[in-house]
């Protein structure tokens, strides 16, 4: 019984331990997962029938530059896809998007991470 309660008092300390400030690095990998989550979203968007257009005027409403760039790469790729090639395989669509576009985020130079709001 013993064991079980410093077991779970140890739990509550570690839970309440102050995390360490992520890197830049560290910062940057989150920024660019939350782009590549985007891409899935735009896509699934896509397969559901949401018109090129409306995601567009979706997407002017971001203020930061740099997500607002890969936002329209994001919409440009996906809208240029023929539709049937995104519904033969849906699931293995968005996710091949995502990851391309995680990968080409983490590929590009940059001097300070943007204000985004994780997608």
């Amino acid at each position: 019984m013993k064991k079980v309660l410093l077991i779970a008092i140890g739990l509550v300390l570690v839970g309440c331990a102050d995390k360490k400030p992520l890197t830049p690095a560290e910062q940057w990998h989150g920024y660019c997962v939350s782009v590549g989550n985007a891409a899935r979203s735009i896509t699934l968007d896509r397969q559901n029938g949401i018109e090129q257009k409306q995601a567009i005027e979706h997407a002017t409403k971001i203020e930061d530059e740099t997500t607002r760039k890969f936002i329209f790469g994001i919409i440009d790729t996906v809208y240029a896809l023929p539709i049937d090639q995104l519904k033969a395989n849906p699931d293995a669509e968005r996710e091949q998007l995502k990851q391309k576009f995680t990968t080409q985020c983490l590929a590009t130079p940059h001097d300070q991470l943007p204000k985004y709001k994780s997608f």
